[in-house]
């Protein structure tokens, strides 16, 4: 079940220039991981906006600024001006269509309608499982603000939910997620202490811990190892009502609606503070205030560039600016943090060498480029740059217009207004039509609103239509690339951490975390289990013919407990793309059938698992994902009928294709042997019979192995016999040579001479005597040189066929050596399976007694305690008729007390009931006393009104007639000046003309001054007026003022009279009070006694029904230890006897000594037989050097005497020997050939009887019911032609080794990779469980399953902003070129579509809220860069993918900038596959260390060009907590 913040969505950061308008944000706890849109109806404007809403009511809880709270007194005229802008900003957002909104029961979050079992402070009843699995009874409810879960911490009957510290609270606004079914670990604990599987009614809340929880969660954390979900906790629940349980689910999923609603009018800096200060520990209240010291660790926690003193100065001083004291206040309000974040915003960029922030430039030189003024866009200006610098063309001004409106927050803000009145000229040129309204928040936009569209979702470097869900999901299922995690099972390390003891470890809840991560294909390596199959890693081993004897795992998971976890996420999200189970089956038949078992009673009963058309063809397309949403799909094996039997050949499991090398021959092909009835081989394959004797594996390699022992024993021989016979031949070649140099001829003119009959040639055996000059004869030496050589000859012959025969016998002890060296390691074997079958034996007999001895000790145990809770029942009867008595007693005192209380409590109610009446008559008459005491000071004041203004009347009176005074004076003055002006002129002192001159111009001022008079005499006539007005009003109040004093004078003494009575009524009351109070005490005393009678007796009874009970279930279990005791008891006498088990480890070790005793004595023959064969060897050769040795002195001795014609005869012996020798070598030589032929002959045929066999052993049985659940059959990979034969629902798993290698052989293997996944399947797995790889080669050869570990890892980043497309769903359609089977070949550059290739320029301009690193110390700030990395999905991509580093920022992760004429250059030659890569880090001058801190993946064809924002995303994938709202800002140019 999906609510907001379950996957990473992007979230507009807060703006640097701090918060104009404050809207919901100001209250609400800020939402943990809830995606943030905005609206906007239009279809052009959907990439910014999806539907225009009704803003929200601020919350009951929130601070106060948002619901018009007036400031706080005495905060001083900059404070007041503070709160009035957020008053008056607070409610932005109003308009909207209210049909639009979804069908909640109720308009706000606060008016939603709760069902009746959660509203009031009972709540429901609901079992709450514990971290160990235990179940606790628990009260649940939803908080009066409708923001927060209540559940009670321990088993409660009555009371109000809510209250004290009875109550645990979970703000909706941390909740990731609602998992329904039993998914988490704490589920899967309460299973193994008791069966709760069954219970239907279960869901688990996810929320996000709060900054402390996670601190102990990181002490308490082992070392080396990483939680996926770390940060995260869980609220686990059953729910025994189904309407309780419907009405619970179907509440929160609409509370966490109206969330989502909500969250796009929340101010995002209101909701970053406030996620922080929730996440320090505060409670977010009415109250909510930052202090000084929170004010220091908020700097921190932002990575803000100041330090701790620097930042509580930036707080005082702040404080002093609005008149308040920072040490007497409780701290600041919300909307003033907003204020202060925005000057350190200011410091931060201020401290930069760089300027100012980016956004804020291109704001100012949009704004001037037309109009000139700075102060705000107008919607033509914003057109332009939408279309010139965002590529947006299809924008229009309508489309503007509107998105205005709602970054206006539909109404005009004062800022825009002081704009608008100098930049709405254009609208009053006449070009305005007629009755045309101008709706100025549709026309212009200032900086804040422009700041927050740059990073909004809408402005995502990665397009928001591409990232939403597609509706291209109608096309067969190998056409997409699938979101693959491999070996789910398994507990994630560090792929750095040096402790792997974790690596093995398998965790159930890795299958939930993957299938949320957004998974839909994952993996079960399944094994035959002590209780039924498991999941669990393992080695596959076919030594004895079945995959079950293996290396075994210490950790496993049921394999039914899976099922349950895939049901349990797709009841949570029914509309889930469908979830392919990759099984790799070790199990046996049987197992296979409990299998089959489960697969249908978890997911066959619920219609999840997707049944394949048994009709259906070969050819068929495949069903697409749209076809199986909300279904399980299995890939295994589908079996073939092989020998009469249904099997399934295993040849293509991870472990096994990971570590193989490839043959060195490709010619044959054992898999197509296993199904024909083989009777032998040759070399080059098989042999094949009709009949049908049928001979095992074992059987033809066993005798393919002694046809190739004998064979190479005879080539051996051979061999031997002809190195010897060489050597020999040698010697000879070098003895002829020598008495042929002796003679000075060479062999052939040797037998030239012998066959031309020369005369002096002296016939062999000739005797020869010398000439008559008295020289000796040689005679008699010749033939004792000759009888010599001959003897040693008869010698050296013997010799040969000594060390001849000693070789032989050396040979054949060998041959003896072996054969009892094999037999041995066979008696080792069999007497190992013995002991190995013996323990396995004593071990069940051993396990089964220790359990027969401890039911029976339980079952003792049990029966003392049934014995002792029946004395105890005995016991407790006797207290209750005890209680009893004395309860009675108690009743009859209590009745008498209760009687004087009631008659006591009476007396007071009425006394006090007349105080009451008394009291309220005066107060009555004391009101009307200080409301006549009210008037008479109104007529007072009134009166000092009226002669205060009659003073000032008078006063004008009086100014009035001077003025007129003056004027008359002046005017007289002048009129003597007009005259003497006239009387001058007559009596010629001055020209007529001036005369005249003169005249008229002082009778112009005389009649000026005239005026001046009329009009002061008229200001004094109307002032007289007034004056007579007044002092009547005078008289009046004065009258009506002794008047009044007289009525007020009497209504006091009134009611001081009732004041007096009323004081005298109040001490009876009091007295009869307290009387009252002292017949209650003891009345109260009495009850007590009563109750606690009542308490004793209710107790004893509660003891004694709970002690009858626990007879009841200690008889039970008595009665079922004794029963499993007598079973076990029998199953002991029906131990398996392992005497006959002992007589064969017996008899196998005798076996084994025997043919130890005959291996040692073979090894000493052997070794005797080698000596004796190298001492005959020796022996003989040095016989024959000797014997030319002896030849040659012979030889020498003749040609001393002059006997040539004897020397020439040795010589030519000598050379008619070694040429016999070398006849005999070559001979030998041939047999020896003929004899290694036959020898390759059969080595190769027992290679093939090799594989044959080890085919053979991978034959397993497969359960026909599994196989016909399986749509995909996985196939080893043989050969491409065998591969383009396989049916299209074949796949085929590869290492990701061996595909990069074959990729690299070239483009025609390359080519072959994509034609194969464009009609089939593949799918490629890393090298461990600890390691990833770079997925983008498997992707640009078309293979739908890249298998990944779920760890962090900068190639696991690369898969999630894979499958941040199509909305997360896991499924993500290939590009054409990887599915076109339109029969074109597809050659050059098209295999790797590289024929478009683009140019980007990309500009890292600045950050935006960067959080610190997971393993970032919380003390330190954070000095951040951005490495941007392509992965480029061409050849290009087999070397090292290309990237740039920006500079490192020192000490400031609030809002880094970075140059902007430094960009990254990449050319990407396949832009349909590749990927770009922006990954933050943290970097530490001290250690060197780059620590991750977050990232953003987003494929080439989803890249948005202009100046965008990238959203970033934690190692787990997710936009939630700090990291919600963490961004980049950049600028994005494609070529």
């Amino acid at each position: 079940m999906r609510v907001p913040g379950s996957k990473g969505t992007s979230s507009p950061a807060p703006s640097e220039e701090g918060a104009r308008r404050p809207s919901f944000g100001e209250g609400t706890t800020p939402s943990a991981s809830t995606p943030t849109r905005l609206s906007t109806p239009t279809k052009k404007v959907r990439s910014m906006f999806t539907k225009v809403k009704t803003p929200p009511q601020l919350p009951r809880g929130s601070s106060g600024v948002g619901e018009g709270k007036p400031p706080t007194p005495g905060r001083g005229d900059a404070q007041q001006r503070l709160a009035a802008e957020a008053q008056q900003t607070a409610g932005n957002g109003g308009g909207g269509n209210d049909n639009e909104r979804p069908a909640h029961s109720g308009d706000t979050l606060e008016s939603y309608v709760l069902p009746p079992s959660l509203r009031g402070g009972a709540g429901m009843e609901v079992i709450k499982v514990s971290k160990n699995g235990k179940q606790q009874a628990r009260r649940l409810g939803i908080a009066p603000n409708h923001r927060a879960i209540y559940i009670t911490t321990h088993k409660t009957v009555g009371g109000m939910l809510g209250s004290g510290g009875q109550t645990k609270e979970v703000d909706l606004s941390r909740v990731v997620r609602m998992q329904l079914g039993q998914q988490s670990r704490r589920f899967v604990k309460a299973r193994e202490k008791a069966d709760t599987s069954n219970a239907p009614q279960s869901l688990s809340i996810i929320y996000r811990r709060s900054y402390s929880a996670k601190d102990k969660l990181v002490k308490t954390m082992k070392k080396g190892q990483v939680k996926l979900d770390s940060a995260e906790d869980s609220l686990d629940l059953v729910v025994p009502s189904r309407d309780d349980f419907e009405a619970l689910t179907r509440t929160l999923e609409d509370l966490l609606a109206f969330y989502e609603e909500e969250e796009p009018w929340a101010n995002p800096d209101y909701a970053w503070i406030q996620y922080h200060l929730a996440d320090m520990g505060k409670s977010l209240g009415d109250k909510l205030t930052v202090s000084c010291a929170d004010w220091v660790t908020l700097c921190k926690r932002w990575n803000a560039p100041v330090s701790k003193a620097e930042a509580t100065s930036m707080y005082k001083s702040f404080c002093e600016s609005l008149a308040i004291s920072s040490a007497s206040t409780d701290g600041l309000e919300m909307f003033e943090v907003v204020r202060l974040l925005e000057v350190l915003r200011q410091k931060g960029l201020t401290s930069s060498a760089l300027g100012g922030c980016p956004r804020k430039k291109l704001f100012l030189k949009i704004a001037q480029s037309k109009s000139g003024d700075s102060r705000a866009i107008s919607a033509a200006d914003f057109l332009e740059f939408v279309r010139d610098r965002q590529g947006e063309t299809d924008m229009a001004i309508k489309d503007v217009k509107e998105l205005f409106y709602q970054l206006n927050g539909h109404r005009v803000s004062p800022q825009l207004n002081d704009a608008l009145t100098v930049l709405s000229a254009d609208y009053r040129d006449g070009t305005q039509r007629e009755g045309e309204t101008v709706s100025w928040e549709k026309e212009y936009i200032t900086f804040d609103a422009f700041a927050k569209y740059l990073l909004l979702e809408s402005n995502d470097a990665f397009d928001p239509v591409r990232a939403s869900p597609q509706s291209n999901l109608n096309e067969p299922l190998n056409n997409y690339w699938i979101n693959t995690s491999h070996d789910t099972y398994l507990r994630r390390t560090k792929a750095s951490s040096a402790d792997q003891k974790q690596a093995g470890k398998t965790d159930l809840q890795s299958y939930t975390l993957a299938l949320y991560r957004g998974a839909r294909a994952i993996e079960l390596d399944v094994w035959d289990g002590p209780g039924g199959p498991v999941v669990r890693f393992g080695v596959s081993s076919f030594s004895k013919g079945t995959a079950t004897k293996s290396s075994t795992s210490t950790s496993s998971l049921p394999f039914k407990d899976v099922l349950l976890t895939i049901s349990y996420f797709l009841q949570s999200e029914p509309e889930s793309l469908p979830v392919i189970l990759l099984i790799e089956n070790h199990c046996s038949l049987p197992f296979q059938k409990k299998m089959t078992s489960q697969l249908e009673a978890i997911l066959g009963k619920q219609e999840l698992l997707y049944r394949p058309d048994p009709s259906a063809k070969e050819t068929d397309a495949l069903p697409s994902p749209a076809q199986l949403r909300g279904k399980v799909v299995i890939k295994s094996k589908l079996p073939e009928r092989i020998l009469g039997e249904s099997v399934a050949l295993n040849d293509d499991f991870d472990d096994e294709n990971r570590d193989s090398t490839p043959p060195l021959f490709t010619d044959y092909d054992s898999e197509d042997d296993v199904k024909e009835n083989v009777v032998g081989f040759t070399s080059t394959g098989s042999i094949k019979s009709a009949t049908p004797q049928k001979l095992t594996g074992e059987q033809l390699y066993h005798t393919a192995k002694a046809e190739s022992n004998d064979a190479y024993s005879a080539w051996d021989v051979l061999r031997n016999e002809l190195e010897d016979v060489t050597h020999q031949a040698q010697q000879s070649d070098n003895h002829a040579a020598a008495m042929l140099r002796d003679i000075g001829m060479t062999f052939e003119e040797l037998k030239k001479q012998r066959e031309e009959g020369h005369h002096d040639m002296v016939e062999e055996g000739t005797e020869v005597e010398l000439c008559v000059d008295g020289a000796s004869k040689v005679k008699e030496t010749a033939d004792q040189a000759m009888e010599v050589a001959k003897a040693f000859a008869e010698s050296v012959e013997e010799s040969r066929l000594l060390a001849l025969a000693a070789t032989t016998e050396a040979r054949s002890e060998t041959e003896v050596f072996d054969v009892a060296r094999e037999d041995l390691t066979d008696k080792e074997a069999v007497l190992a399976e013995a002991n190995e079958e013996l323990r396995e034996v004593s071990k069940g007999n051993t396990d089964l007694e220790e359990a027969a001895e401890r039911a029976l000790s339980e079952a003792r145990t049990n029966r003392e305690y049934a014995e002792n809770a029946e004395r105890r029942v005995a016991a407790v009867r006797g207290l209750v008729d005890r209680s009893h008595n004395q309860a009675v007693s108690s009743e009859t005192v209590a009745g008498t007390a209760d009687a004087e209380a009631k008659i006591s409590e009476q007396r007071a109610t009425d006394a006090e009931a007349r105080y009451e009446k008394a009291r309220a008559s005066a107060d009555q008459e004391k009101k009307n006393a200080e409301k006549e005491e009210a008037e008479l000071d109104d007529y007072d004041t009134q009166l000092i009104a009226a002669k205060r203004e009659l003073g000032e009347v008078k006063g004008k009176v009086d100014a009035a007639r001077e003025r007129a005074d003056d004027a008359v004076n002046k005017a007289d003055k002048l009129t003597d000046e007009i005259r003497e002006a006239r009387s001058m002129g007559m009596d010629d002192e001055m020209s007529v003309a001036e005369s005249t001159d003169v005249r008229n111009k002082k009778s112009k001022e005389r009649k000026a001054y005239l005026g001046k008079m009329e009009e002061a005499l008229t200001d004094k006539l109307g002032l007289e007026s007034n004056t007579r007005k007044l002092e009547s009003k005078i008289d009046d109040l004065q009258r009506k003022a002794n008047l009044q004093a007289k009525i007020a004078a009497s209504a006091r003494r009134q009611a001081d009279h009732s004041m007096s009575v009323a004081d005298q009524l109040e001490e009876h009351a009091l007295e009869e009070r307290e009387a009252a109070d002292l017949r209650q005490a003891a009345r109260d005393k009495a009850k007590q006694g009563v109750e606690s009678s009542d308490a004793v007796l209710t107790s004893t009874e509660a003891q004694l029904e709970e002690a009858e009970k626990a007879v009841v279930e200690a008889n039970a279990m008595a009665l079922a230890s004794r029963q499993k005791a007598e079973q076990l008891a029998k199953e002991v006498e029906a131990v398996q006897d392992i005497a006959s088990l002992e007589e064969a480890v017996r008899i196998a070790r005798e076996h084994r000594d025997a043919a130890y005793a005959f291996y040692e004595s073979a090894r000493e023959s052997k070794e005797e037989a080698l000596k004796a064969a190298a001492k005959a060897k020796q022996v003989h050769e040095t016989n024959v050097i000797n014997l030319g040795q002896l030849e040659r002195d012979a030889m020498a001795e003749l040609l001393h005497k002059e006997s040539a014609q004897q020397a020439e005869l040795m010589a030519l012996t000598a050379c008619e020997n070694a040429s016999a020798l070398n006849d005999r070598v070559e001979g030998l030589q041939k047999k020896c050939d003929e004899a290694k032929a036959l020898a390759k002959e059969k080595s190769g045929a027992l290679e093939i009887a090799t594989r044959y066999r080890e085919k053979r052993r991978r034959l397993q049985p497969l359960y026909p019911a599994l196989a016909n659940l399986t749509l995909l059959h996985s196939a080893n990979q043989r050969n491409w032609d065998k591969s383009f034969d396989l049916p299209q629902y074949a796949l085929h798993s590869v290492p990701n080794a061996k595909l990069v290698k074959s990729a690299e052989e070239g483009m025609e293997e390359w080519k072959r990779w994509v034609d194969f996944n464009k009609t089939h399947f593949s799918r490629t797995y890393p090298g461990s469980a600890a390691r990833n790889y770079n997925p983008i080669i498997p992707w640009a050869l078309g293979s739908q399953f890249a298998s990944m570990n779920f760890i962090r890892n900068k190639f696991m980043l690369l898969n999630d902003g894979r499958f941040r497309e199509n909305g997360g769903q896991g499924y993500v359609l290939k590009p054409e070129y990887l599915t076109n089977t339109d029969g074109k070949d597809v050659v050059g550059g098209s295999a790797m579509n590289c024929t478009n290739p683009k140019q980007l320029i990309i500009k890292v301009l600045s950050g935006v809220c960067l959080p610190k690193s997971p393993d970032k110390k919380a003390s330190s700030s954070i000095n951040p860069f951005v490495r941007v990395t392509l992965y480029d999905a061409s050849p290009a991509s087999l070397l090292p993918s290309p990237s740039f580093k920006t500079q490192v920022v020192e000490g400031n992760g609030l809002n880094p900038v970075w140059p902007a004429n430094e960009a990254a250059t990449f050319n990407c030659l396949n832009p349909s596959v590749g990927m770009l890569l922006f990954a933050v880090y943290d970097h530490c001058d001290i250690t060197k260390a780059d620590l991750f801190v977050g990232a953003s993946a987003i494929p080439i064809s989803c890249l948005r060009e202009g100046y965008r924002c990238v959203p970033l995303f934690d190692s787990n994938n997710a936009r939630s907590g700090a990291m919600k709202y963490a961004t980049l800002f950049v600028k994005v140019q494609v070529e």
